[in-house]
C-alpha cells in the first residue's frame, strides 16, 4: 500500500499492462521466436549454427519490439494520460510532472529489461559454449550486449512518453521509431559522406546523429568473438549515454501534464 501511495502512477500503468496481457503474449513471444525461428534454417545438416542462430534470434526480438510494441505503449500511455486529465488532477495534487514523467516511464521500462533479460537468459542457457574459458568470455559478451541495448532503449522510450503527452500518438510512435531506424542503419549509410567530407557541418551532423549501431552486438554473437575490450565497450557506453542524455532532456522538456 505504501508503493501505491508514494507512486501511484507507476502502479496504475503496470496495473493496466498486465490487466491487458499483450505483456505477457510480449514477453512469451521472445522465448517462442528464439526457440523456433532457428529451426527454419538448414540446422540438421549443420548443427553447429543452430545455437548462434538462436542467440541471434533472441536479440532480434528485442530488436523488433523495440521497433513496434514498446515505442507504440510509450505514445499511448503517455497520449492516454494526458488526454484523460489524470496528469493535470495529479500535478494538482502536489506531484512535480518530473514524478510524473518518471514513474510512467518507469511502468513501460520493466518491460524493455524484462526483454533484455530474457534474451540474455536465452543466449546463457541454451547457446553457452561448453569450453569453461570460450563460456566465460560468452558471458561476458551477453552483459555487454544487455547493458548496451538498456542503454539505448530507455532514453528512446522515455522520448516517446513525452511526446505522447505532448502531440498525437502516431507522431510520438514514429519520433523514436526513426531514431532507432536512423541510429541502427541509417548512420552507416551516411558515414562515407559525412566522414570523408571536410565540411564543418556534416561533421557536426555525424557527432549529432545517434550511433546505435554501436549496440548491435548480434555479429560478435554469432561470430563468436569475444566480449568488446572493456575501454572500447566504456566508450561506447558514454557514447551513447550522452545522447540518451540529450533525449532525456528533450523528454523532461516536452513533457506535459494540462488536458
Amino acid at each position: 500500500m505504501r508503493s501505491e501511495r508514494t507512486w501511484p502512477l507507476f502502479h496504475v500503468c503496470t496495473t493496466s499492462f498486465t490487466v491487458r496481457g499483450s505483456c505477457w503474449l510480449l514477453l512469451g513471444g521472445a522465448l517462442l521466436f528464439a526457440w523456433l525461428a532457428p529451426l527454419v534454417t538448414p540446422w540438421e545438416e549443420k548443427p553447429v549454427i543452430l545455437q548462434p542462430a538462436r542467440a541471434q534470434a533472441a536479440w532480434l526480438y528485442v530488436w523488433l519490439a523495440l521497433f513496434t510494441w514498446l515505442p507504440f505503449q510509450a505514445a499511448a500511455v503517455g497520449h492516454r494520460l494526458r488526454r484523460e486529465g489524470i496528469l493535470e488532477h495529479l500535478h494538482a495534487g502536489g506531484l512535480k510532472p518530473g514524478q510524473l514523467f518518471m514513474q510512467i516511464s518507469a511502468s513501460l521500462l520493466i518491460w524493455a529489461v524484462a526483454l533484455a533479460v530474457i534474451a540474455a537468459g536465452v543466449c546463457v542457457l541454451f547457446c553457452s559454449p561448453s569450453n569453461p574459458a570460450e563460456a566465460a568470455r560468452w558471458l561476458g559478451l551477453v552483459a555487454q550486449y544487455a547493458v548496451l541495448y538498456c542503454v539505448v532503449a530507455v532514453p528512446l522510450l522515455m522520448l516517446g512518453v513525452a511526446l505522447g503527452t505532448r502531440t498525437s500518438e502516431v507522431i510520438a510512435f514514429l519520433a523514436p521509431v526513426a531514431l532507432l531506424f536512423l541510429g541502427l542503419f541509417g548512420s552507416g549509410w551516411l558515414e562515407p559522406m559525412f566522414t570523408s567530407s571536410d565540411n564543418p557541418v556534416l561533421k557536426a551532423l555525424w557527432m549529432i546523429i545517434p550511433h546505435y549501431h554501436l549496440a548491435d552486438l548480434t555479429p560478435r554473437l554469432v561470430f563468436k568473438m569475444g566480449p568488446l575490450p572493456m575501454a572500447s565497450f566504456f566508450q561506447t557506453v558514454v557514447c551513447l549515454g550522452l545522447e540518451g542524455v540529450a533525449f532525456f532532456l528533450l523528454g523532461l522538456c516536452a513533457f506535459r501534464t494540462r488536458s
